[in-house]
């Protein structure tokens, strides 16, 4: 073959590869995983450096007694149980930390029980991956947050209306499009919650900023006293006498979340298989022993103690697990403020 011969086909070989380059393009990057997105956009959470962590579902249960309603009581079918022992159940059964309860105790009886396991703090994440309608696929990010006790109460140091229940799950969402960008952010807020647009949230780097409320743990976008002007935390209106609305207060004193350095390392457990997989997450019973409302009877230093629902059940039994975007199509827009 001769030299100029050799030289035209290599010069043609040249040119199929270079046009087959431009049809398809450079390789396309792998699409994260799903523990890689929990990672990237893991919350930074403030709270009061007083105030309760998100302990692991293990601790919480260590502290615990499985009960079942029968012949109305309560009896004890497992003291401690593990993740795998609570399946499925109905509402004649409850999870109880032993010994304590806000049908009689204020919270001594809690920080023994519920802080004997000094752990950091563990979140909850789960990512579910929808069709967009731009086409693509857009991805939710939940981060579920397990509180052993809400605490809330007011005025703080000598209150006369007291909040309590036991098993206190909040959570933080995070949408993500269909190009890989975070669109908006959603916080629980009591019964129900807000979200922001990406721009307008407080950020780390890539993680959302939020602030957790003294006792209650609401979810805020920002510190400060949150008060009755948005009516954040409602009192059942049949107490007469008591104001329908109740501040939250969040501060910037301690923090918790993907970093190691100015703030507590929070882990990340990835529950996105769903119940089929994650035992606890099929417990349909509530993680306490009743939600209770405190009333300070006049000038006596005693309380009245009234129950006024039950303790909040799991994750999965939130209509925001059911269908993540209903904080982001559902839940009011935060007003910035």
């Amino acid at each position: 073959m001769s030299e100029l011969r050799l030289r035209r086909l290599l010069a043609g070989a040249t040119a199929i590869l270079a046009a087959a380059a431009a049809t398809t393009g450079a390789p396309r990057a792998q699409a994260p995983t799903t523990g890689e997105l929990l990672a990237r956009y893991q919350p930074v959470v403030y709270a009061y450096a007083s105030d309760w962590t998100p302990v692991a579902v293990e601790d919480f249960l260590a502290g615990a007694a499985l009960e079942r309603r029968s012949a109305g009581r309560w009896r004890v079918l497992r003291v401690g149980p593990s993740p795998a022992q609570l399946g499925d159940a109905s509402g004649t059964v409850r999870l109880d930390l032993r010994g304590c309860t806000p049908a009689v105790d204020l919270d001594s009886c809690y920080v023994e029980r519920a802080r004997g396991a000094a752990q950091a703090p563990t979140v909850y994440g789960r990512a579910v991956r929808r069709p967009s309608a731009g086409g693509g696929t857009s991805v939710i990010l939940q981060y579920w947050l397990l509180y052993p006790v809400n605490d809330w109460r007011n005025p703080i140091r000598t209150p006369a209306i007291w909040q309590m229940h036991e098993g206190d799950w909040e959570l933080v969402s995070v949408e993500v499009g269909a190009d890989g960008s975070p669109s908006a952010v959603a916080a629980s807020q009591h019964a129900l919650g807000v979200w922001r647009p990406w721009p307008n949230v407080r950020k780390r780097g890539t993680h959302p900023v939020v602030y957790s409320a003294l006792g209650s743990h609401a979810v805020y976008f920002l510190p400060g006293f949150h008060g009755s002007a948005g009516a954040p935390h409602r009192i059942p209106p049949r107490f007469s006498g008591v104001p329908v609305a109740e501040p939250d207060f969040t501060a910037a004193q301690a923090s918790w979340g993907p970093f190691g350095v100015a703030a507590t390392a929070a882990r990340v457990v990835d529950v996105s298989a769903g119940p089929a997989s994650v035992p606890w997450l099929r417990f349909a019973g509530p993680w306490g022993d009743g939600n209770y409302v405190l009333l300070r009877s006049g000038s006596s230093a005693a309380f009245i103690h009234v129950r006024v629902g039950d303790s909040p059940p799991g994750p999965a039994f939130h209509g925001a697990w059911r269908n993540p975007a209903e904080p982001f199509r559902r839940w009011p827009a935060d007003d910035g403020h």
